[in-house]
């Protein structure tokens, strides 16, 4: 009972804020709230992992490309800055495809009405073929498997 009281605790407390402080809470709020965890989140990970950081030597080969990446992601905004600044930084959008118009319930209703009724003709042709195969089958006259072989 020691773990569970705390962890019951702490669990109906998460499930108040979720359900009766989040919906209330702005998109500010939220964001500041995010960047301030996440921002918690990383000064933990860092001073629990502290001595890896020290002794991590994998990156150490990527440092000669930092400059030329540097460079690119200055040109790439740069270039963005110029075009949304000749644009007035409007965006085209296209204009939207008209619909077609949706055909009328009797037209829909007489449609599935003659697939229904091809269905039920072809049966019955079907069943009528194949019942004059079988009769026609029935009155040839019958041969033993001696014959055939």
């Amino acid at each position: 009972m020691e773990f569970v009281i705390p962890g019951l605790t702490i669990f109906l407390i998460a499930l108040a804020v979720a359900f009766f402080l989040a919906p209330r809470a702005t998109p500010l709020i939220a964001a500041i709230l995010s960047i301030v965890l996440l921002t918690y989140g990383v000064y933990d990970h860092y001073s629990l992992f502290a001595g890896e950081y020290k002794l991590s030597t994998w990156q150490d080969g990527l440092k000669i490309y930092a400059p030329f990446l540097m460079i690119g992601m200055i040109l790439v905004f740069c270039i963005y800055g110029m075009v949304a600044f000749f644009t007035n930084g409007s965006v085209p959008v296209p204009a939207m495809p008209s619909m077609p118009s949706m055909p009328s319930l009797s037209s829909v209703a007489n449609s599935i009405g003659n697939r229904a009724n091809n269905i039920i003709n072809n049966t019955q042709s079907l069943g009528s073929s194949l019942g004059n195969s079988l009769s026609s089958f029935k009155n040839k006259k019958s041969f033993s498997f001696a014959e055939v072989i």
